[in-house]
């Protein structure tokens, strides 16, 4: 009987951080069947991979394409990465669970982040089954946020649960445990995350331990605070006996920028005791979020409403200027002091906005910057995302070298089609994985390429607890990414994103071929994994 896909003359860089060689791939329906120097059988389709390395496909450990799946199924801007796994529900937002009389709030903070998703659901595993009749192109990892779960059990006030409540929060993570997430994630610089005690994170995660969840944390502070918030992340999973996942590990606002050994050396040290604690990096020295998180707690309070009114009270608005202004050069907040020309509108309704600096929106306006800046999030409805230029390239550096960070873009798989496409999103949409591959292994030669692939693949599965995926291994799902190792690379930039890489012809998933010489080809063949 001939194998549905072989593949020819690559060098099979199988994930695990080997060295590469050259040998043949055989597949049959959603498996990987044989490996081997020269393959002799036949197959209903060959792909002649000269001059590519053959590797699992890759496993983006923190997304966000959650948010828009319902709407862009096919995540066309991951795959021609290279992506055939995302990991979603991150930063404490999730589409799911939620509570029947609060579906407006929780479609309002979802929308916070850019999507417009109609809420159809109440429990988790409902969410889910809306997921895959979405039929995704793209295999899917979800775990709940602690923002919906709060919002599930207490809305959106700044307040400790009571007993019922946080009984009531633990209950909803069970059963998102049981219809398929993989743990919890936590935003603690996001409303109404943030408002949480360590206490109570302690207590959930806890309550997850006997279904081995993982515990995925955006720390409560990134820039001042980050050695603490590292400390605190480890904490919690050490108390609760729960694996920990740092997310985006960074030191942000030139202030902090020296901060970036001692966090990387917690993680080092937790290890070494015996914390089975991790961390990821995206290979930009820019962020991206909504801009209304530079605005400081108290201002959420209430949600999206409140933070309007707020805005629109005079004597707030002065007490929010008056606690973020830098010298008048800047603004501080939880993400360090950031001068107005660090911070880019990325998207909003009013498109000629967009890839404007703070500093030239308030020029052309006449106005100070920090009121253009409030100005803009009111006629917004709240509604801005920034690119933010806050990090050193040096720390960078140090964090994608780290022998426990793995790879995640921290963004969307969006872009189905040829376009246009709007607004000026962080590139690393379209390039994160490519990038490393071509700039820091090829270019900066700071990894090989087998390191770059395990950071990837083998690294984030292993994490995962992922079945039969994350390797190129006989019995293995047949998710894979051929690229070339000599011209991969990323093509996006902060002023023109929506460009897709270069040198990555091939993408597999679950034995389905989804691009192919380079073309997309948008099929319903992910899977919504399970733990």
């Amino acid at each position: 009987m001939a194998w549905s896909l072989l593949i020819r003359n690559g060098t099979v860089v199988d994930g695990s951080g080997a060295p590469g060689s050259a040998a043949d791939v055989a597949v049959e329906g959603d498996r990987i069947v044989a490996i081997e120097p020269r393959l002799t059988g036949e197959a209903r389709r060959t792909i002649d991979a000269a001059g590519l390395a053959v590797a699992p496909g890759f496993i983006d450990i923190h997304s966000h394409s959650d948010l828009f799946y319902l709407g862009c199924p096919a995540a066309e801007s991951k795959l021609r990465q290279g992506v055939t796994t995302e990991v979603v529900g991150m930063c404490s937002f999730s589409p799911a669970p939620v509570h029947p009389a609060r579906k407006a709030v929780t479609a309002a903070w979802i929308g916070e982040i850019g999507s417009r998703l109609a809420v159809e659901w109440e429990t988790f595993g409902q969410y889910l089954d809306r997921l895959r009749r979405a039929g995704p192109s793209i295999n899917i990892v979800h775990f709940v946020g602690h923002g919906a779960l709060r919002l599930a059990a207490l809305g959106p006030e700044n307040r400790p649960p009571s007993p019922h409540e946080q009984g009531q929060m633990e209950r909803l993570l069970d059963e998102a445990l049981e219809a398929g997430a993989f743990g919890f994630s936590t935003g603690l610089v996001y409303p109404p995350s943030a408002y949480a005690v360590t206490a109570e994170l302690v207590a959930l995660a806890r309550s997850m331990a006997h279904r081995r969840g993982l515990y995925f944390s955006h720390i409560r502070g990134e820039a001042a605070t980050l050695e603490a918030a590292i400390d605190e992340a480890i904490r919690i999973g050490e108390g609760a006996g729960v694996p920990v996942q740092i997310a985006h590990i960074k030191a942000s606002g030139r202030e902090n920028w020296t901060k970036m050994d001692a966090a990387l050396r917690k993680v080092s040290d937790a290890r070494a005791r015996g914390v089975d604690v991790h961390a990821d990096a995206y290979p930009y020295a820019a962020g991206s979020t909504k801009m209304a998180n530079l605005l400081p707690a108290w201002v959420h309070d209430g949600g999206n409403a409140r933070l309007l009114e707020r805005l629109g009270d005079g004597a707030a608005r002065r007490r929010l200027i008056e606690e973020g202004a830098a010298g008048g050069e800047g603004w501080r907040s939880v993400n360090g002091s950031l001068g107005w020309g660090d911070i880019m509108i990325a998207t909003c309704s009013q498109r000629e906005l967009e890839g404007l600096r703070l500093s030239e929106l308030a020029e052309r306006r006449g106005r100070p910057a920090a009121e253009t800046m409030l100005d803009l999030l009111v006629e917004e409805a709240g509604q801005v995302a920034m690119v933010v230029f806050s990090q050193a390239e040096e720390n960078v550096v140090k964090a994608l070298a780290h022998p426990h960070v793995m790879i995640g873009s921290d963004s969307i798989g969006l872009s189905a089609g040829p376009g246009p496409h709007p607004g000026k999103p962080h590139p690393r949409m379209y390039g994160t994985f490519p990038r490393v591959l071509g700039h820091y292994a090829r270019e900066r030669r700071l990894f090989s390429v087998e390191t770059a692939v395990n950071k990837m693949t083998g690294m984030p599965a292993a994490k995962l607890r992922l079945k039969n995926r994350g390797l190129v291994r006989a019995g293995y799902a047949a998710d894979l990414t051929l690229f070339e190792p000599t011209t991969v690379r990323d093509e996006a930039t902060y002023t023109d994103p929506h460009r897709h890489p270069t040198g990555i012809p091939y993408v597999i998933v679950n034995g389905q071929v989804v691009v192919d010489s380079g073309a997309m080809k948008p099929l319903p063949v992910g899977r919504i994994l399970a733990p």
